[in-house]
């Protein structure tokens, strides 16, 4: 899996040396851990570089203010979670559509438990947007990996679908965001099987004879 990279956009001096990109990466570790226990809202610039046990000057030399540093870590978890989706879908010819569905599934909410913040931060996706070249990658890969299980879909077809899959999944998160403990993995089980019905329909349309669904 390639290595999720730190943006620059919003990062006012891009780190030279190792020790200062330690620092970087500290800083943007305890805005997670702060973003994930508290929220965007309550957290200040302050509380991030005491979690650091840094100065708050310090902080301000690679950001200019906690949205940037939002912004960034965004970057982050997208970039992540873009590979580790391209390598389910690099996978998915061998996968029944069951598999892909409830893979497809797992793998956004085993990123949301390994990176809290990820959550926290998925409503504020509206003011930190992503770079649209980036989400038009990701909803090409997803097409393609449609059109090899489903070779007759069209890539204007395949395209749509992998849409409307990305929006069902993003659906599963605000709602999955917005449960108690005990709800969410309820709300995991009915998304996975909404996905599955919407996949099952859309790789199974005029299928040749023979392809695995």
């Amino acid at each position: 899996m390639r290595p999720p990279s730190i943006s620059s956009s919003s990062v006012r001096v891009a780190p030279q040396q190792e020790r200062s990109a330690r620092r970087l990466a500290g800083f943007l570790q305890a805005a997670a851990e702060l973003f994930s226990e508290i929220g965007f809202e309550a957290t200040t610039m302050q509380a991030i570089a005491d979690r650091n046990n840094s100065s708050i000057g310090a902080l301000y030399n690679y950001f200019p203010d906690k949205q940037s540093i939002a912004t960034t870590l965004l970057s982050r978890y997208a970039e992540e979670l873009h590979w580790r989706l391209k390598s389910l879908m690099e996978h998915s010819e061998t996968l029944s559509t069951v598999e892909f569905a409830g893979l497809f599934i797992d793998c956004i909410i085993d990123f949301a438990q390994e990176r809290p913040a990820y959550l926290n931060l998925h409503g504020l996706t509206i003011r930190f947007r992503r770079d649209p070249a980036a989400r038009k990658a990701l909803r090409e890969i997803i097409a393609n990996a449609f059109r090899i299980k489903n070779p007759s879909l069209s890539s204007e077809r395949s395209l749509l679908a992998g849409n409307v899959a990305v929006q069902i999944v993003k659906g599963m998160i605000n709602l999955y965001l917005e449960s108690d403990a005990k709800t969410k993995p309820l709300v995991v089980a009915e998304f996975r099987r909404v996905l599955t019905s919407y996949l099952e329909k859309v790789l199974s349309d005029q299928r040749p004879a023979g392809a695995r669904r």
